[in-house]
């Protein structure tokens, strides 16, 4: 996997003042505590994954919900909301690195109605981002996000960089229109149904699963008629949406989070089990978040019995520590079943 991540390194990122996370597997797992920024964590490999295309800053946000995507809302990437700092994300691959910036240009123009009265405050009206694939602190390549006289958003890019990069973010709510198209994309590579028998493990039940104009439709035992997705439980959206990313093979590395959103916890050794042996038989890297520790535990049992899974796997607890700041702590397999066997806290 020449397009893999070995290392991420996060500077002035989201809540991250500095992180950074080493070691990095096939597939990782990031857990901890609620609001410890894991999910920042996918979206530093999803920007750097697509760092050439300006408008990365405003899709992040878009994710989490934000209203409006304005070139103003970049201002949530800035730690602490202090605009002299600059974020700085960076990974070294397997062949070479990935670096990326990006400078606000503010202006005063925008004033806030208080219960007090009239206050200004700086808006971003521009973003400029810098890139590179090379050591050091200067950057080769250069894109702008700005808004215009008219109040639209626009960009100018770098054609002088071509990226090699593919990076799907599954986020945590329910996504069909993704799961449509990938499944779509199956079908016409006639790869449909090795995630039709992996759903089968899942849901008994399900016979079929067919991609119409209108939508995905599931053929269900002892019902006449195709049903819809949207009537199919969150667990089994949620895993033909995942499964069929992974088995198009068209993305070098895939984002999940909150991976167990919307599965009972009976489903976590059936889910993993699948994911992994997807994982084993591709050339994908796979980022998954979790909180919950049954996950874990599913995990663990599915590992515990092949040796080839447990080196695909690393687990990071992200924890805030008092003296040394954020820290990735890493659980390969051993350290891992250790810490669940004996009821040892992975959260720190």
């Amino acid at each position: 996997m020449n397009n893999s991540y070995s290392k991420i390194e996060i500077t002035n990122f989201r809540g991250f003042d500095h992180l950074v996370v080493d070691d990095l597997a096939r597939i990782n797992v990031f857990t901890g505590a609620n609001n410890v920024g894991k999910t920042s964590i996918l979206e530093v490999l999803f920007m750097l994954s697509g760092m050439s295309n300006p408008l990365m800053p405003t899709r992040v946000n878009y994710w989490r919900m934000l209203s409006t995507a304005t070139v103003d809302s970049a201002r949530y990437l800035f730690h602490n909301l202090n605009f002299a700092e600059l974020p700085v994300l960076k990974a070294v691959m397997k062949e070479g690195i990935r670096k990326l910036t990006f400078v606000p240009v503010m202006t005063n123009d925008v004033t806030d109605i208080t219960s007090s009265g009239s206050s200004s405050r700086s808006t971003i009206k521009q973003l400029d981002l810098s890139f590179d694939v090379t050591e050091g602190e200067t950057y080769t390549h250069h894109t702008t996000l700005y808004t215009d006289a008219g109040g639209n958003v626009q960009q100018t890019v770098d054609n002088s960089y071509r990226e090699d990069m593919n990076c799907l973010f599954i986020s945590a709510d329910k996504n069909d229109n993704n799961a449509a198209s990938n499944f779509a994309l199956l079908v016409k590579r006639n790869k449909k149904q090795e995630v039709i028998d992996a759903l089968h493990n899942f849901e008994p039940a399900i016979d079929a699963v067919e991609a119409l104009p209108d939508g995905l439709f599931l053929k269900m035992e002892g019902v006449q008629e195709l049903l819809p997705i949207g009537m199919a439980g969150d667990g089994i959206r949620r895993m033909i949406n995942i499964l069929s990313t992974i088995a198009n093979e068209d993305y070098h590395t895939v984002l999940i989070d909150e991976v167990d959103n919307g599965l009972h916890y009976s489903a976590h050794r059936c889910m993993w089990k699948t994911i992994l042996d997807f994982a084993k038989k591709r050339n994908v890297q796979i980022f998954v978040t979790t909180h919950n520790l049954d996950c874990l535990q599913g995990l663990k049992n599915v590992m515990q019995n092949n040796d080839n899974l447990q080196e695909l796997v690393h687990v990071y607890n992200i924890a805030k520590t008092k003296h040394k700041g954020f820290q990735a702590y890493k659980y390969a397999y051993r350290e891992l079943k250790e810490a669940i066997d004996n009821e040892i806290e992975i959260r720190r």
